[in-house]
């Protein structure tokens, strides 16, 4: 008989999530996700921009009703402080003692001003771990002074010059590409720090720039400039200028595309049997014949699968042991079977919209159980309560300072 799962990984563990908008808000979510206790600073007269972007359940604005917000903030509880009044700082700070781990994601220098740095919560606990992300870190000559989303960081990376058509503007990868790779750099050495100081009871400061975090998917750029002096340009189409055939090619229906890569010489037998017909001429026997004749067998394939629906395309050529697959939009995500399937996407229900999906743990553990999703909190929703069982204030306490106008 096997064993009966064990707690979440993070049970125990305990977040003070001072980050908005993505980035921060992501890491947090995926700390949520293994059983931390996340408890969100925010205040509604300054509140977290994401829950202004949408998109809307019912398509109705309001700032309970982003789903974007439930989805970076599911799990977590939230207290409603104004930050800037030294008594709201107070609070925050003695969170801290709380806290196992600090998430901050404010223009490099903010925190420090408002006396809620690394080393003001360190001389609240010492054992303390803080992350800060932001575009260029918080050191260097730029540093400073610069903010921005991850659109910033995308261009700052070199990715957004690497992306179009070469007689045309650069495009970028899709939104704030930043944001939503450095949550995984973030988490990764916050596991790392709780490890550490698990074995020598010493906290850390960890600084993450976005740009740099960039910068790792985009090495090989870098480094054809480093060697060679040659600056990668953009060529507009998917896939290696080495591998062929290898890119996205048009199928039958509107804007419908299927994705393949028969570039290893098995794959390529496999694709070329599968088409026939022009693929079988002999200035393609060769990896050299196919490179120098590329054009002509992207228009081979193309003629081949424009004819076809895109399902049919994906299911023939998979069978046939060719890697291939449908580019899929929203639509084909919320209906794919094997998301459905891993229980990917959770629902919600939220007393301000009722029901949406949002996603679950991007992970399974065999050996741990992780928390069921939640919705995201409303702003303030769990003030009171924190101030009562996390800093044991009386009710004439949190009435006070609610009658001060701190806690909103």
């Amino acid at each position: 008989m096997s064993a009966p799962p064990r707690a979440a990984p993070l049970e125990g563990v305990h977040v003070l999530d001072l980050s908005w908008v993505m980035v921060g808000p992501a890491s947090g979510r995926y700390l949520a996700d293994m059983g931390a206790d996340v408890i969100k600073v925010e205040s509604s007269k300054r509140i977290d921009p994401v829950r202004t972007l949408g998109p809307f359940k019912d398509g109705k604005m309001g700032p309970e009703r982003s789903i974007s917000y439930h989805n970076l903030n599911a799990g977590k509880r939230c207290v409603a402080i104004d930050i800037r009044r030294p008594e709201g700082r107070e609070i925050v700070l003695r969170l801290t003692r709380w806290a196992d781990v600090v998430l901050e994601s404010f223009t490099p220098g903010v925190l420090e001003t408002l006396q809620l740095g690394y080393s003001d919560l360190k001389r609240r606990n010492d054992q303390i771990i803080m992350a800060s992300t932001s575009l260029l870190g918080q050191t260097g000559p730029y540093a400073k002074g610069t903010s921005g989303v991850g659109t910033m960081g995308a261009a700052m990376s070199g990715a957004t010059y690497q992306i179009g058509w070469p007689d045309r503007e650069p495009t970028g990868p899709f939104g704030p590409w930043t944001d939503a790779v450095t949550p995984r750099f973030i988490v990764a050495s916050i596991l790392a720090a709780l490890h550490r100081r698990s074995l020598t009871g010493l906290g850390s400061y960890i600084d993450v720039a976005q740009a740099e975090a960039g910068i790792q998917f985009m090495m090989p750029a870098y480094y054809e400039y480093a060697a060679n002096a040659t600056i990668p340009e953009r060529c507009g189409v998917a896939g290696s200028p080495l591998q062929i055939p290898q890119g996205v090619y048009g199928c039958s229906g509107e804007d419908r595309w299927i994705a393949i890569d028969a570039s290893a010489p098995t794959h390529w037998d496999a694709l070329r049997t599968v088409i026939g017909g022009e693929l079988r001429d002999a200035k393609f026997d060769t990896i050299i014949g196919r490179l120098r004749n590329r054009a002509e067998l992207d228009k081979a394939i193309a003629g081949w699968t424009h004819e076809q629906g895109v399902e049919a395309i994906e299911h023939r050529l998979q069978a046939a042991g060719v890697p291939a697959h449908v580019v899929s939009g929203s639509g084909n995500l919320v209906r794919d079977v094997d998301i459905i399937e891993s229980g990917y996407l959770n629902k919600i229900n939220d007393p301000v919209f009722g029901e949406a999906e949002i996603e679950g743990p991007r992970f399974s553990l065999d050996r741990t159980s992780l928390p069921a999703t939640r919705r995201g909190p409303r702003i303030g929703e769990h003030t009171k309560e924190v101030l009562a069982t996390v800093l044991g204030m009386s009710e004439t306490e949190i009435a006070q300072l609610d009658e001060a106008g701190l806690l909103a």
